[in-house]
């Protein structure tokens, strides 16, 4: 009898003992040791609970959610087929924050379908660490911020002419990894025309088509060590000695001028400008005692000795066997460029879609080449007999692509379509590929995968390899509005 009456004090006591344990487990569900994710714990309870998870953006299911996983910070940083999703430091470029952020008060581009995907939006406060996080350079739970210890390794320049912004990529990922404000007028778009690396690899300077400046930025940190006033003008070309310690700018308009800056000491030496008509491209030779330029219409190049750089002989060269010079012929070079040997000059011109190819040493014509239509930029191989020469090709009836001439044997071998639009041109040696910068402004270019937040559609970045002259598939980066011009460091 004594045990029959305590049994529903048993069984109570059980069933509170039971349930105290189950409560104590519910406390710590959820509670998952974050270190191993790379990310910082705040970050981590936000972006793999809520959105490395399975049919989202996990390992297992990245091939349909656009090639991204969020399972780890290190997986974050290898990017989606678009390319890269958060750019240190900056949220207003992060698409990250695009696709989780509902709060105007966070002022970044607000876009759909909302993440987490099929539940509920984040918070406001988780909003808010996600923004912070970025805004501080999305750093891992080690405080190490993506690609902070890349100032030897090369690095590409891409200026974005639309939205006053160079994109710095990862060669080697070929990821956009930060985004620099260029220009010095707020509220004004300057148009970035020109990225130069300098020879030493220690700097990279910007042009600007309507701005009146040249900027200096450090490669190792990207940080903008001042400008040079060269005044107004429409500047689109920059070339720099070997040096590294001078330069020498073009501006394209009918009574242009050459300005002639030291880098080193950030100031204007002179300007070229006895009788120039649109000087659109320069180049240098080796020992730095001749410019090569390209007006932008005739028939001729300005061929210009500064073994006296404060006195420059200018002499005009016909393009053409036994033609005078032409201020009105049918060629109008645009872009020039020399062989590394010296020996060769190449000249793009427009109004006939053709290179041409002439000898230094007298300047004779080797060979015309067709090539195809709005031709603009020129990029020499230095260990392969190659030359590349982009056509933007805008229009409905004209086809962007890529030109491949082989300069020593003076020959056609291929043209590509790398993308709508290509303009600028990028040569990494070393790893053999050529980078091509799609502006993608015509009305039939392809669809940006986002919205920009500058006016106008993004473009894109594709890539070249110059050992199997094929343009390399799965490789299609997002950059900003109109990626216009492109340098690399060495």
């Amino acid at each position: 009898m004594e045990i029959h009456k305590n049994r529903p004090l048993s069984f109570f006591f059980i069933f509170f003992c039971l349930l105290f344990i189950l409560l104590g487990c519910t406390k710590d569900i959820g509670k998952i040791d974050y270190r191993n994710t790379g990310y910082p714990q705040n970050v981590a309870e936000i972006v793999v609970r809520k959105c490395a998870t399975a049919g989202c953006h996990n390992d297992k299911s990245k091939d349909a959610a656009g090639g991204l996983s969020l399972e780890t910070w290190n997986k974050l940083f290898e990017g989606a087929r678009s390319g890269a999703v958060v750019i240190p430091f900056r949220t207003d470029f992060s698409t990250l924050m695009y696709y989780t952020n509902s709060y105007d008060e966070f002022g970044t581009i607000q876009l759909n379908p909302k993440m987490p995907y099929g539940n509920n939006q984040l918070s406001k406060e988780e909003v808010k660490i996600l923004y912070d996080w970025i805004l501080a350079g999305a750093s891992n739970n080690q405080g190490y911020i993506s690609f902070s210890d890349n100032q030897s390794k090369t690095k590409l320049y891409i200026t974005n002419s639309g939205c006053d912004v160079v994109t710095v990529m990862d060669s080697k990922s070929g990821l956009a990894i930060r985004y620099i404000d260029v220009g010095v007028l707020p509220g004004t778009i300057e148009s970035p025309s020109v990225v130069k690396v300098s020879p030493d690899n220690k700097y990279w300077y910007v042009l600007f088509k309507t701005g009146t400046i040249i900027q200096k930025f450090r490669t190792a940190d990207n940080v903008c060590e001042g400008s040079i006033t060269i005044g107004p003008g429409i500047w689109t070309s920059l070339s720099i000695s070997a040096d590294s310690k001078k330069a020498f700018a073009g501006d394209i308009q009918f009574n242009g001028k050459i300005a002639y800056v030291d880098l080193e000491t950030m100031q204007l030496i002179t300007d070229y400008q006895s009788g120039l008509k649109d000087p659109n491209d320069i180049c240098i030779n080796a020992t730095d005692d001749i410019l090569y330029v390209a007006p932008e219409f005739g028939n001729y190049i300005y061929k210009i000795n500064i073994t006296n750089t404060l006195t420059p002989v200018i002499s005009e060269i016909s393009m053409e066997t036994g033609v005078p010079v032409d201020y009105n012929s049918n060629l109008d070079p645009y872009s020039i460029a020399l062989s590394d040997d010296g020996t060769k000059y190449f000249v793009v011109c427009r109004k006939s879609s053709e290179l041409r190819i002439l000898q230094t040493s007298n300047d004779s014509l080797l060979a015309t080449i067709p090539i195809g239509t709005t031709a603009s930029q020129i990029v020499v191989s230095k260990t392969t007999p190659y030359l590349f020469v982009s056509c933007e090709g805008t229009g409905s009836t004209k086809k962007s692509a890529v030109y491949i001439i082989n300069y020593q044997t003076n020959s056609f071998i291929s043209s590509l379509y790398a993308g709508p639009d290509s303009r600028g041109l990028a040569l990494d040696e070393t790893t053999k590929k050529l980078y091509v910068a799609n502006q993608n402004i015509s009305t039939d270019g392809t669809a940006a995968h986002h919205e920009s937040v500058c006016a106008g559609k993004n473009g894109y970045i594709t890539v070249i390899d110059i050992n199997t002259l094929q343009v390399i598939q799965g490789i299609k980066t997002e950059v900003s509005v109109n990626p216009y011009a492109a340098g690399i460091t060495k």
